[in-house]
């Protein structure tokens, strides 16, 4: 809230739309309660808004060394068929951008890998697995742009691996013993195969050990 969205922040805006995706999962999968800011769910980055449409006076005083909150505040779009991409009929406080509406709810409920569908599916990945929702988390040492940590319950122990960057990455996970990988996640997977994982560029292994 109040800070660049995250595929601005991330730098991921220019990468395929399953980037976007990944920091979203990211955030779901990590220890804590789970707070996903409006539009992050469908890969949104930060707004582009004109000096003479800016309402932060933070923005408006410091404008261009300082841009304000603004791009990051902007309506969420519902419908880019609708005028102020669905949001109201009156015009809103600050502008949809193009950009945006053509990230719409509408558009992406119509296409099964847009960011909104994998989202969903990692909502209900994460549900079905009780040691993302209250599991203890550990992290383990990775490679350069992989992120990696187990969550783990009296019940279930999970690896997760995220490769943050564009660039395929192979490693030795940090298991002892049987792992199988899992899917249903809704993102782009990595491989385990004779105990090497591959991750392709913001892929992520889920592992169950």
């Amino acid at each position: 809230h109040d800070v660049q969205r995250v595929a601005s922040r991330w730098r991921v805006v220019d990468a395929p739309p399953h980037a976007a995706s990944l920091l979203t999962a990211l955030a779901c999968a990590l220890r804590g309660s789970v707070c996903i800011y409006q539009g992050e769910e469908l890969g949104l980055g930060e707004a582009e808004v004109p000096h003479e449409l800016l309402q932060d006076p933070y923005g408006i005083a410091f404008w261009p060394t300082f841009k304000g909150r603004d791009g990051c505040r902007t309506p969420m779009p519902w419908n880019d068929e609708q005028p102020h991409a669905g949001f109201s009929d009156a015009t809103p406080w600050l502008p949809v951008p193009d950009a945006h509406a053509r990230l719409s709810v509408a558009q992406q409920e119509r296409d099964g890998d847009s960011p909104l569908q994998r989202f969903r599916r990692f909502l209900r990945f994460r549900r079905a697995h009780p040691a993302l929702i209250e599991g203890a988390i550990r992290f383990i040492a990775s490679p350069r742009d992989v992120l990696a940590f187990e969550r783990r319950t009296a019940g279930e122990c999970l690896q997760l691996y995220f490769n943050l960057g564009s660039a395929a990455v192979e490693f030795a996970p940090g298991i002892d013993g049987a792992a199988s990988v899992l899917d249903g996640h809704g993102l782009v997977s990595g491989t385990l195969v004779d105990g090497k994982a591959r991750l392709p560029g913001f892929g992520v292994l889920v592992l169950a050990v």
